[in-house]
């Protein structure tokens, strides 16, 4: 059996695993049960490399975790917050008693309570009620999502499945839990067949049987807006949305999401480029330039229609709305003068909102724009994180504005090739702290050559001595 505690620590992001642990304190100081379930869970028993969304359920009053978190949306003041876990967005579902929630730190989550649905009538909301955690599991969609790792502290790690999802992860299949699950939620067809899409899934016997038959039955035509709008909001959160279009689009679904969404105007292209680049952007989301790519065949009030309809709140519409024009605005100060050293440009994109300089990256193929997002995003900070904040305290500057403002000027002259080496940027920050630089050593005397030693006089040779030989007579 998988460690999931493992798990959990390697595989999350550390912004992930931060708000993951957070929440379970929250809920453990309220003596709330808390799990980790659906997607999350199966990814992570898959063995996915990134996960996604973390969603969680709790026995218990939501509204106490939450209140803890930030009432009413907004951020949170206590000087206790766990650093990084911020509320940017909080927004509330009264019916499921659940909130969608985005961190500061970009993370995004789903905090609900666990609950039993029962259908009043097919491709309508079902009522709910509160339940415990099997119950909640069951009621689920696909086998594969009806997982749970608890995450109470005299439990955490374990892993709770009821429906042997583990073991069609294994098999690579995909299994509804009931044989009634499309007609009374028809947005499983979607569900279904995005997974599949993204995992490379098969629907197992019956379920592929279940499937033919809300086909040919034409379910998907029940889905009322709340559920239209979910599903199109998940098809730009894929990381490959093209593939997911294709699936939609080969069975004649596209129109069951949204009549103003003609299957002819997907630009698959466009899609796979912002796959490309976005591959490359530690952080990058996107989301919103999926979205842009969705609709950027169609009319202006056909794109206001699906914004609000996959967007939801005002801000990230008229955020998704005014890209195009915002990426225009920035390419053109960005190719002028008022760019040219990498320190300008870096200027122009601090602040910038991420998906904005993504958009550029995908759209404006310019070798000056292209250069100078680029440098902004992978130069510069490499850069930073070398600042020579040690060595300033050692000339004796004291943190503080004084001392930021020193290590920006050699942030800037470093960008912009003025400091090249170590020794350049030590003279600078002696340069702006005031200290002269030491005098030059003084030159040392050459030693006089040491006298050459007297060879000792060669001895003369001395003539052979004659051979006393007898005279001959």
């Amino acid at each position: 059996m998988s460690d999931y505690n493992f798990l959990m620590e390697s595989r999350l992001s550390p912004e992930q695993y931060r708000v993951l642990n957070h929440l379970s304190r929250l809920a453990a100081t309220q003596g709330s049960n808390f799990y980790l379930v659906g997607g999350a869970v199966r990814d992570l028993t898959y063995g996915q490399q990134v996960i996604r969304d973390l969603d969680f359920a709790v026995e218990g009053n939501v509204q106490k975790i939450l209140r803890q978190l930030s009432p009413r949306g907004r951020r949170k003041a206590a000087a206790d917050a766990a650093p990084g876990v911020s509320v940017e967005h909080l927004r509330f579902n009264k019916r499921l008693n659940s909130a969608e929630i985005t961190f500061e730190n970009g993370v995004r989550a789903e905090v609900g309570m666990c609950r039993n649905e029962f259908c009043t009538k097919p491709g309508r909301r079902p009522e709910v009620y509160p339940a415990m955690i099997f119950e909640d599991l069951k009621r689920r969609d696909l086998s594969i999502n009806a997982m749970a790792v608890s995450l109470h502290p005299n439990s955490r790690g374990l892993l709770l499945d009821p429906t042997n999802g583990a073991a069609d992860i294994e098999r690579r299949e995909l299994r509804v839990l009931y044989n009634r699950s499309f007609s009374e939620d028809p947005s499983r067809i979607y569900r279904l067949l995005r997974l599949g899409a993204r995992l490379d899934f098969k629907p197992e016997e019956r379920t592929k049987s279940l499937l033919d038959s809300a086909l040919e039955n034409r379910l998907w035509q029940r889905l009322d807006p709340e559920m239209q709008a979910r599903e199109l909001n998940a098809i730009p959160h894929e990381e490959n949305p093209a593939r997911a279009l294709k699936a939609l689009v080969s069975r004649g679904l596209l129109a069951g999401l949204d009549k103003k969404l003609p299957a002819s105007k997907i630009p698959y292209e466009s899609f796979n480029k912002v796959r490309t680049v976005a591959q490359n952007i530690p952080g990058a989301d996107p989301f919103l330039v999926n979205f842009h790519c969705l609709v950027e065949r169609l009319g202006g009030s056909q794109r206001k229609h699906l914004a609000k309809k996959i967007l939801g709140d005002a801000k990230t519409v008229r955020m998704a709305l005014g890209l195009e024009g915002a990426a225009r605005k920035l390419a053109r100060i960005l190719s002028s003068s008022k760019a040219a050293l990498p320190s300008q440009a870096y200027s122009l994109l601090t602040g910038q909102p991420l998906p904005l300089l993504l958009f550029l990256l995908v759209k404006f193929p310019q070798a000056k724009i292209q250069n100078r997002v680029k440098n902004f995003l992978f130069k510069a900070p490499l850069i930073r994180a070398r600042l020579p904040r040690a060595e300033l305290q050692a000339l004796g500057v004291k943190p503080g504005p004084k001392f930021e403002k020193m290590l920006e000027q050699v942030f800037a002259d470093q960008l912009d090739g003025k400091l090249k080496t170590h020794q350049q940027v030590t003279k600078q920050l002696r340069a702006l702290a005031g200290i002269k630089e030491p005098p030059p050593k003084p030159v040392k005397p050459a030693k006089k050559a040491a006298k050459a030693e007297k060879k000792p006089p060669e001895k003369l040779a001395q003539p052979a001595k004659k051979s006393k030989g007898k005279t001959k007579r």
